[in-house]
């Protein structure tokens, strides 16, 4: 036989193998226990959506699917825990946005976004912008017209540095060309303590958590920090209302792999995952805590997620803000 012959029929074999490798692999998935791992304590938002998720993923997979919280390091221990496990489908991550800003956060980091391959985009929160209630502020032009008109005078507060809702409101001070100082808080709990005492003018934190000081008028709701108002609670303006149409600083929870996971399996995940979300149900429960559903397909929170990426590496970059 000519070499080049048997060369190209050893190739094609190989290929053969592989390709049976990989369907069998995806047959036979599940075949033990899955975990879900959360970089975060339990009891949050995204500990919340994992456990719903893990109770209809058991039942339609047919395996055990228990998560595992990982908090420290504002997600990155867990993180890096998921991207060093084995590409095989069984150690899934859990996350939300700080996923696609810690890269810009910190000098020192131990994982990198391509460790992973985005399954699904789960759901999606609103960050509100609030003032306390002896502010006299009760719009977001009346906010802007202050904070121009007394530079360093006005403050605002977030759950934390490099949070969500802090880098929302990075994005909106840098649209608009205000500087109200940050006031970093460790949670939400002390940031509406402290608003609620009028201790500082404006608060910045998830729509889910506000909502209740909101309704009660404890305190006014200047707008949801993206474009459009939010299906969950129609009557909080959003900052397209004002014209500021530049400015999604929504929040997101999703599910990813790690790099390297067979095709296969991470479609059979995705489908399972999509049919959770598609359930009646399960969409009641998710709007019922603040998120909205959102699905979609793998490629397309891969699209999300790059987007996200660079939109939050400008802002933090812009404002020189880093987290040790």
């Amino acid at each position: 036989m000519h070499m080049k012959t048997l060369k190209a029929l050893v190739s094609g074999l190989m290929a053969a193998m592989a390709l049976s490798g990989i369907s069998a692999t995806a047959q036979e998935f599940p075949n033990k226990p899955i975990r879900i791992v959360v970089p975060y304590s339990p009891g949050g938002g995204t500990d919340a959506v994992a456990r719903m998720m893990a109770q209809r993923l058991s039942i339609t997979l047919g395996q055990s699917v228990v998560v595992e919280n990982k908090p420290g390091a504002s997600a990155n221990i867990g993180s890096e825990f998921v991207a060093r496990a084995p590409a095989d489908g069984y150690t899934i991550l859990v996350t939300a946005p700080n996923f696609t800003t810690s890269e810009a956060l910190y000098d020192k980091l131990s994982w990198r976004f391509d460790d992973f391959i985005p399954v699904i985009h789960l759901v999606r929160y609103a960050n509100v912008l609030v003032s306390a209630p002896d502010s006299k502020m009760a719009t977001v032009p009346e906010m802007v017209t202050r904070a121009k008109a007394a530079p360093g005078m006005m403050t605002y507060g977030s759950a934390g540095t490099g949070s969500n809702s802090h880098l929302a409101m990075e994005l909106l001070k840098q649209r608009v060309g205000i500087n109200p100082e940050h006031v970093p808080y460790k949670g939400s709990g002390p940031l509406k303590t402290d608003l609620l005492g009028n201790h500082l003018l404006l608060g910045v934190d998830g729509l889910g958590g506000m909502i209740e000081l909101i309704k009660n008028g404890q305190v006014k709701a200047l707008a949801v920090l993206a474009p459009r108002r939010t299906p969950l609670w129609p009557d909080v303006p959003s900052l397209g209302d004002f014209g500021i149409n530049d400015v999604d600083g929504n929040g997101w929870y999703g599910a990813l792999l790690p790099a390297g996971t067979p095709p296969a399996v991470v479609a059979k995940l995705h489908s399972a995952f999509a049919a959770a979300l598609a359930m009646p149900e399960m969409r009641e429960r998710l709007m019922a805590m603040g998120v909205e559903p959102v699905g979609g397909s793998s490629e397309s929170f891969r699209t999300y997620l790059l987007g996200e990426r660079r939109k939050w590496s400008d802002v933090i970059n812009t404002a020189k803000i880093k987290v040790n």
